[in-house]
């Protein structure tokens, strides 16, 4: 497991040390008025940046041509240039330096990259940055509050997938871990209360989410891409399908983790047993209905996985007393968050009302654990007991 060093700095002092003097770097932006100033204190350090323009929600960076003298790839933004850096980091097989100038950052360091195949949204695997830094100089790091906010507060819900699912395989996750994701989000609720024009809430969100997604990774766990995010990818894909206007992944996350949060201690909180397993044909159908898959993909994405979910609902049951406690914690997160989360916005949230239903929050939740069958979540452990089969139209 690769643990990313967290810089204080700006980061540049990091890669000038990683690299042999004169090396060139590929800088990963959403312009070069983004980056400029950046850069130009990359060539008073001695290093040669090239940029390359990532393209927005597409996540693609049309035909990059990376000279042979770039020995690493910085990612110069938020989490959609991360995208685009590890990416190529992958293909290219080049290091990856992240370096945040947005308050979302807290999925910048796992190895998932979002990619758009027409309205389709994957999941593919990138390089793992092997540093991270936050240019507090940034004034881009003010846009995105409440998509940075969201995606702190979905982590918690994040933690109580890990540990539901661990504990149906025979496992657990750290005390220390659970508690220190607890404390990160607990201290963005509290930078939060000063206000959304507090000095440095900006910055101090970008610091929690890279903690967060550090922490995530060097404890081996993916509660920072837990159920909330793959219901947020979801969304975004029926959204993209049916032409209407997005948000965020972490504004999405933050709604999706609000309604998991309840549905979680309902689901420990509850005396039924094992159900009969999910109907894979017509969850098949609904893929192909509401996110446009083909036949085939649709298929193979609604098999069962666990193999055996009787037990996986046995130990759950064992242990639903900590489950329970642990769900509760995650409400009350949110709970705490939602006003704040409202008045982040200019119109204080106004322009949230309408931007999904209640309906869309059902299908998405039970298609999620099919659509992005990645890690597994309390959200896949449902499905699997066949829970989620009353949120199908």
């Amino acid at each position: 497991m690769c643990i990313t060093q967290i810089s204080d700095g700006d980061g540049i002092t990091d890669i000038a040390e990683l690299l042999p003097a004169g090396s060139a770097v590929a800088v990963v932006a959403a312009g070069a008025e983004n980056a400029s100033e950046y850069m130009r204190k990359m060539r008073r350090a001695g290093i040669k940046p090239r940029l390359l323009v990532a393209c927005g929600e597409q996540r693609r960076i049309p035909c990059p041509n990376i000279d042979d003298d770039v020995r690493l790839i910085a990612a110069y933004g938020g989490e959609s240039e991360a995208d685009c850096a590890k990416l190529l980091g992958k293909e290219r097989k080049l290091p990856v330096y992240f370096v945040a100038a947005a308050s979302a950052a807290i999925t910048a360091l796992t190895p998932q990259c979002r990619v758009w195949c027409g309205t389709a949204l994957r999941l593919s695997e990138g390089a793992v940055p092997v540093g991270a830094a936050i240019d507090e100089s940034a004034c881009e790091l003010a846009k995105d509050l409440p998509d940075a906010f969201g995606g702190i507060c979905a982590a918690t819900a994040g933690v109580f997938d890990s540990e539901a699912y661990l504990r149906a395989v025979g496992k657990s996750v750290s005390p220390e871990v659970r508690e220190e994701a607890f404390n990160l989000a607990y201290r963005a609720l509290d930078c939060a209360k000063k206000g959304r024009n507090a000095s440095g809430l900006c910055v101090e969100l970008a610091r929690i989410s890279l903690r967060l997604a550090s922490l995530a990774q060097s404890a081996g766990l993916a509660f920072v891409r837990g159920a909330a995010d793959d219901c947020a990818r979801t969304a975004q894909m029926l959204f993209a399908r049916e032409e209407r206007a997005q948000c965020g992944r972490g504004e999405l996350a933050f709604l999706f983790g609000c309604a998991l949060g309840k549905t979680y201690l309902e689901f420990v909180s509850g005396e039924s047993g094992f159900t009969p397993p999910p109907d894979n044909n017509y969850r098949a159908e609904k893929l192909c209905e509401y996110l446009g898959f083909d036949e085939l993909t649709a298929a193979r994405a609604a098999i069962s996985r666990m193999k055996n979910a009787e037990l996986a609902a046995y130990r759950v049951r064992e242990y639903r007393e900590e489950l329970g406690l642990l769900a509760c914690d995650c409400v009350k997160v949110f709970d705490e968050a939602k006003r704040l989360f409202r008045r982040m916005y200019p119109d204080d949230g106004y322009s949230l009302k309408g931007k999904i239903e209640p309906s869309d929050l059902k299908l998405c939740m039970a298609l999620a654990p099919d659509t992005f069958a990645v890690t597994g979540s309390a959200l896949t452990l449902m499905r699997e007991f066949g829970l989620l089969e009353r949120w199908l139209f």
